[in-house]
């Protein structure tokens, strides 16, 4: 056990009492330690032990906190210290001598540390010297915080600075003193000024004040107060002088007493306040200005003092609680959050406590912290999702409590929406994967078998599965291709430039690439749609549209079967409807068709096997327009599938 070293003996003490209380064995010894330990924690002041070659060896807690540093910052360090303050080495150095040399005073050193953070803190160090059982001597140093004696004393030389300024010749202050008979004891020359100035009268000591005081008003205010003074009575009065560039004068009248406390006369100081009345007008006004400004933030901002009374209440908090200020200043903010949070969480004991916490710094973990929570209107009953976080203000020795809370309603909703479409495009890439796996499996075994056993296959063989190879080619083709355009819009990487489009000329344009495959089944295409019929829309999308809604048709149609094109205008707008001849849809598929969460593959009439991706491509084409697009179908009787274009005007 090292008993030269008082924090090591500490720590090395306080492992051997958890040992004991963990056994409990040796109680009275353990009490003993928890006893040292409470009154070492309640200690004020800090407290710093360095032992005879200048070494510090034990710091307490308050001595910690007091220059920012943790204990093994400070421990088994030589001078210079890090927390002297090098604006007062010197003095700091002499200090130190003096200690070392058994001169320290009684009333110890006023010095200057400096906190971790740069801050300088004035200090009182007193310093005691006592020997261990060994007789190694220590000095022990108990330090003080003197900031607010400092702050004081500099007031207390500013004002007595003051005083005499005043009393020598202040232009601000004027001062006088006159007997019962109103007559000088003493004046400054600021007051020989201004009754020369005022009254055009040279005064001097014995004089009659009154006498020289003209106007009848001012002698009247005067008198009147002097004469309370000789009753025993102060007064403090602000007056203003003047009408263009008003003045204004804190006076203030004291009687004067003699040792035997009789009022021998008055004396009277009248300050120039137009400087400070002219600040607190300027207070004032910065605080409308700082409550507009904070009125004007979308967010709701709350601030409650240490007993929970609501001071600041904003717009903000209106909008999102619809309970106004009227209704909340000065009420208790228990009662306030016990009113908007709904069920289940609404236990006002819980409320009380997690609140009281916080008052009481019990709770520093609630502090800075941002939590996701509800709140409910009472007014309409509407639940909101709300994040709210609560921090301290030091205010003039004391804390007010701000919470600033912000309306996550909407947010949620798109979190909501966001989980909805990542859920719906993993569905999507499902569907796509499955749909890509067969073709490829196809291609995959005839490429094997015609590698391995094209010498014993026929070309009618080999022939029917290039052919059967060419449709799923085709048709994984157009997949590809209606992929690569999804995503592409979806990332905003297709320009949108619409322009000036004859309906008649791209609906055949955009149909004849698909010619080989309406050939194959015999499909008859018929475009109705008027030569002189022209919508505002990209060429490029406009193409898309059509080719992904016919070739829909095609799937859909029988062999020999027909398919119409066609186009009604009004006023502002063109329908273009794209009609089959196959047996429709059931009501139920035909909601699916044109939902990314719905998207499936289908057989045609032919067994052709497609996906709903091309009308999903035409949705996101045709909205892009600002149009509409539907199908209307009857299980037997075809299918018809619209979209709405703005007409082109000039």
């Amino acid at each position: 056990m090292n008993k030269n070293n008082p924090d090591s003996r500490l720590k090395e003490l306080e492992l051997e009492m958890n040992d004991l209380a963990m056994l409990e064995l040796g109680s009275s010894v353990y009490k003993e330690f928890s006893f040292r330990q409470a009154i070492e924690k309640a200690i004020p002041s800090g407290v710093a032990v360095v032992d005879a070659k200048g070494k510090q060896v034990y710091t307490n807690r308050s001595f910690c906190e007091l220059v920012g540093r943790e204990e093994y910052e400070l421990l088994e360090k030589q001078p210079p210290y890090s927390y002297w303050a090098k604006e007062d080495m010197d003095n700091i150095n002499n200090a130190f001598q003096l200690t070392i040399q058994n001169k320290a005073p009684k009333e110890g050193f006023d010095l200057l540390f400096c906190h971790k953070s740069g801050k300088l803190i004035p200090v009182n160090v007193v310093i005691t010297q006592f020997e261990d059982g060994e007789g190694k001597k220590y000095w022990l140093a108990n330090v003080f915080e003197i900031t607010e004696r400092k702050r004081i004393e500099e007031a207390l030389k500013k004002s007595q600075l003051l005083l005499m300024s005043s009393i020598e010749s202040q232009k601000h202050a004027i001062i006088f003193s006159i007997d019962r008979d109103y007559n000088y004891l003493y004046f400054n020359r600021a007051h020989a000024d201004e009754m020369k100035f005022a009254y055009n009268s040279d005064i001097d000591t014995g004089m009659n004040f009154l006498k020289f005081v003209s106007r009848d008003d001012d002698g009247r205010f005067l008198k009147e107060n002097i004469d309370n003074s000789f009753k025993g009575v102060s007064g403090t009065i602000i007056r203003t002088f003047g009408d263009v560039n008003v003045s204004y004068y804190e006076v203030f009248f004291n009687p004067i007493v003699n040792d035997e406390k009789e009022i021998i006369g008055c004396t009277c100081l009248a300050m120039n306040i137009t400087e400070r009345v002219k600040a607190e007008e300027d207070l004032r006004e910065s605080e409308t200005k700082f409550r507009e400004i904070i009125n004007q933030i979308n967010d709701a901002i709350i601030v409650f003092d240490g007993k929970g009374k609501i001071v600041i209440w904003n717009n903000g908090a209106e909008q999102l609680t619809g309970l106004n200020d009227n209704e909340i200043l000065y009420k208790n903010i228990i009662d306030i959050q016990y009113q908007l949070t709904p069920p289940p969480n609404n236990d006002k004991v819980l409320i009380e406590k997690a609140i009281n916490g916080i008052l009481t710094m019990q709770t520093p973990d609630r502090l800075n912290q941002i939590i996701d929570s509800e709140i409910i209107v009472s007014a309409t009953g509407q639940k909101k999702n709300i994040q709210s976080t609560v921090f301290p203000i030091k205010f003039h020795g004391y804390h007010l409590f701000c919470t600033l809370i912000r309306d996550t309603t909407e947010i949620k909703r798109y979190e909501k929406e966001l989980l909805r479409i990542s859920e719906d495009k993993d569905k999507f890439y499902s569907v796509i994967a499955q749909y890509l796996y067969n073709p490829f499996n196809l291609f995959h075994n005839f490429t094997k078998m015609m590698a391995e056993e094209l010498d014993t296959l026929s070309i009618r063989e080999i022939q029917k599965m290039v052919v059967t190879m060419s449709k799923s080619a085709t048709n994984l083709y157009s997949l590809l291709d209606n992929m690569l355009q999804f995503t592409r819009v979806n990332q905003g990487k297709i320009t949108f430039k619409p322009q000036k489009a004859n309906l008649n000329k791209i609906s055949h344009d955009s149909v004849s690439i698909l010619k080989p495959v309406t050939e194959e089944k015999n499909i008859t295409v018929n475009h109705l749609i008027a030569d002189d019929i022209d919508a505002e829309a990209d060429i490029f999308m406009l193409k898309t549209i059509f080719r992904n809604l016919v070739a829909n048709a095609i799937k859909n149609s029988p062999n020999d079967g027909h398919i119409t094109i066609s186009a009604q205008q009004t006023a502002s707008e063109v329908t273009i409807s794209v009609l089959d001849s196959g047996t429709g849809f059931a009501p139920g598929y035909v909601k699916k068709m044109f939902d990314i969460s719905q998207i499936h593959t289908s057989l045609g009439e032919a067994e052709e096997k497609g996906t709903t991706l091309g009308l999903l491509l035409c949705k996101e084409f045709v909205e892009k327009h600002g149009g509409l697009i539907w199908v209307e179908s009857e299980k037997g009787r075809g299918s018809k599938f619209k979209f709405t274009l703005p007409l082109f005007s000039l």
